[in-house]
């Protein structure tokens, strides 16, 4: 994980204790395979949108002695459930699509990386609330609707190459960090440029019931 990336899991971070990663299959393909049909059911048995079945992009497990027992599961797995298409209209490479450092503490958040020639990005999504995610981060945020659904701009004043948006879900948030890359300050792109239509492209996959 870059340090940047690392960076922002700190910012939400004094909520968080990292324990555990994703769990994955040392025989798992190189190659995401593609969209499934079959349809698994959510935290609370309702069935969701049928998801990326590649053993090296399955969540890890919510359960357990770490799993924070009084907090719905996380529904929306970055990972699984956004599709080559949207990616790619994002402007990222869907090919580069990978585990990130899953949490699985008192919180949870499910984590996907995707490389792109502008931004690289990481999607966060977890079940700290709304309310929490505030209280962290307020002093440098600024409202925010994403595609209706409430959110915030989140700047960090020290990293000067990334900026996040946080989007609102049922049992939380999800962050959509946005990390300039190298090729895209070369192109003159600003600390935000982009980033909204990233989150706006995304956004969608999250499902208007989560």
């Amino acid at each position: 994980m870059k340090v940047s990336k690392l960076a922002t899991a700190a910012a939400v971070g004094a909520l968080l204790v990292l324990s555990g990663g994703c769990a994955q299959d040392p025989d798992a393909p190189a190659e995401p395979a593609p969209a499934s049909a079959e349809m698994p059911k959510s935290s609370e048995g309702v069935a969701s949108r049928p998801t990326l079945t590649a053993p090296h992009l399955q969540p890890p497990s919510q359960e357990g002695e770490y799993a924070g027992g009084e907090r719905a599961e996380v529904v929306f797995d970055p990972c699984t459930w956004i599709g080559d298409d949207a990616v790619a209209r994002a402007g990222l490479d869907p090919g580069s699509r990978r585990r990130g450092q899953d949490l699985i503490t008192e919180y949870t958040f499910l984590t996907c990386d995707f490389d792109g020639l502008h931004w690289d990005l990481q999607i966060d999504s977890g079940n700290a609330s709304w309310q929490e995610d505030l209280d962290k981060n307020g002093e440098i945020s600024e409202p925010l609707e994403v595609n209706g659904r409430e959110a915030m701009w989140v700047r960090d004043p020290h990293l000067v190459k990334t900026c996040d948006i946080h989007v609102r879900t049922k049992v939380g948030f999800v962050i959509f960090n946005a990390t300039r890359t190298f090729e895209g300050s070369e192109a003159g792109l600003e600390r935000c440029d982009g980033v909204l239509h990233i989150a706006e492209t995304l956004e969608p996959s999250i499902g208007a019931e989560n």
